[in-house]
């Protein structure tokens, strides 16, 4: 039933959702990957965002993450971008960007005063990419309540290994690598299945983490950045910050590496 229901998320077309037939959708949905849309304000959102953070248990959330590199669940290595946002996103009421303008959109976080939110898209990114491409609220709320239905699963020596190789061919970076030479050459790992668009969501990861950072441009480690009004590293770009403007001479930030994994005897540098 899992992999039946599983796939008839991943065959969901966001712009035709139609095409998913009602018994197909009520197949997914007793199986808890599809769901009814729901309309949903900024404030409600927010409320039910930052509930959920307070479950959340952050070394949880890594071992999930470590044990996804292996076993290529992408629906455990989510979590981590997720909290790693939300744990500086300020707690607020919808606020106007401009009083005068027409746009309703937060001057905060960036998100729609309220919206028919599509769970399901947010659920197929989640199996199929394991991160983050749309930053409002409303997708934060639902990931956390996801990820906190996840039981822990503890990460193997495998899991370490591949983890070590990343940071090892990071470390090696010459200082003109960018992103996505950087990606390319995570395809060498060993054991470490992915397809390019996973392996961008995984360094947007590493981004928000604050180990993919710059002097200027700065992850989620000790302050929040509105994601919808942060800056690009040119027009042709379509990166997230802050990973969007590292390069191989920025290196790993080490603090945000500590404050991760630094309970890992496995990951000791």
């Amino acid at each position: 039933m899992k992999n039946k229901a599983l796939q008839i998320l991943l065959n969901y077309d966001v712009l035709e959702p139609k095409e998913t037939s009602v018994e197909d959708f009520n197949y997914a949905k007793a199986a808890g990957y599809m769901f009814e849309n729901i309309v949903q304000t900024h404030d409600e959102a927010i409320d039910i965002a930052f509930q959920e953070l307070e479950k959340c248990d952050r070394k949880q959330i890594a071992n999930l993450f470590l044990a996804s590199l292996s076993a290529h669940n992408l629906d455990w290595r989510i979590g981590l971008p997720t909290f790693a946002v939300m744990q500086t996103f300020p707690k607020h009421t919808f606020t106007l960007q401009d009083k005068k303008s027409s746009l309703i959109y937060c001057k905060i976080c960036g998100s729609e005063n309220n919206t028919t939110v599509d769970l399901n898209f947010i659920n197929q990114v989640r199996f199929s990419e394991g991160g983050i491409i749309d930053v409002e609220i409303y997708d934060f709320a639902f990931l956390l309540i996801q990820q906190n239905k996840l039981s822990d699963i503890k990460p193997t020596s495998e899991d370490f290994q591949i983890f070590k190789e990343i940071m090892d061919l990071i470390a090696q970076c010459p200082d003109n690598e960018k992103p996505n030479s950087l990606q390319k050459k995570l395809r060498s790992i060993k054991g470490f299945k992915s397809n390019e668009e996973e392996r961008r969501r995984l360094l947007e990861t590493f981004g928000f983490c604050s180990l993919l950072e710059t002097e200027k441009h700065k992850g989620f480690l000790s302050a929040f950045t509105n994601l919808g009004l942060a800056p690009s590293n040119g027009r042709s770009s379509d990166w997230r910050y802050p990973v969007d403007w590292w390069k191989g001479k920025d290196g790993v930030n080490h603090t945000a590496y500590n404050f991760w994994f630094g309970d890992y005897d496995e990951l000791k540098r």
